[in-house]
């Protein structure tokens, strides 16, 4: 697992340098997608559809993308675009057009909508952080924690 985990940082990495991500930045933006791979693997373990694992990692992914880029006052898009690559179902579209060119299309249809799923999930994962970090700055200012502006 801790090999995998490397590869997921190194992915990440190298995502986000061929993208142009700002060079302090290379690390955290592996980072994150280690931690949105490693929350994913980790729930997949324990049985638990594929579905919610993937909504978890891209949860982890967001999270840790928020936490990042207002340590390092960077857009949040730095930090996802990059991170989300370990979880995108890759292979899981790949073996859907091996079987659409195999002529089993019942197969290559449940492999093409599996990943448009999983694909889906990943996006409304990163679509909630933002939703739960705002609910709970709000919270924060009703209980005046923080300073309101």
């Amino acid at each position: 697992m801790l090999m995998k985990m490397f590869l997921a940082l190194t992915t990440s990495s190298f995502t986000g340098i061929t993208l142009r991500t700002p060079r302090s930045a290379w690390f955290t933006v592996g980072l994150a997608g280690m931690s949105g791979w490693a929350v994913r693997d980790l729930i997949a373990r324990q049985n638990i559809p594929e579905l919610v694992a993937a909504v978890s990692g891209a949860i982890a992914v967001g999270l840790t993308a928020e936490i990042f880029a207002r340590i390092q006052k960077q857009p949040v898009t730095v930090y996802i675009v990059s991170g989300i690559i370990p979880l995108v179902p890759g292979i899981t579209a790949y073996n859907s057009m091996v079987q659409f060119l195999e002529k089993n299309f019942e197969l290559g249809f449940f492999l093409a909508f599996k990943a448009f799923l999983i694909a889906s999930y990943l996006a409304a994962g990163l679509a909630m952080v933002p939703l739960f970090v705002r609910a709970f700055k709000n919270l924060l200012k009703r209980s005046r924690i923080i300073k309101r502006n």
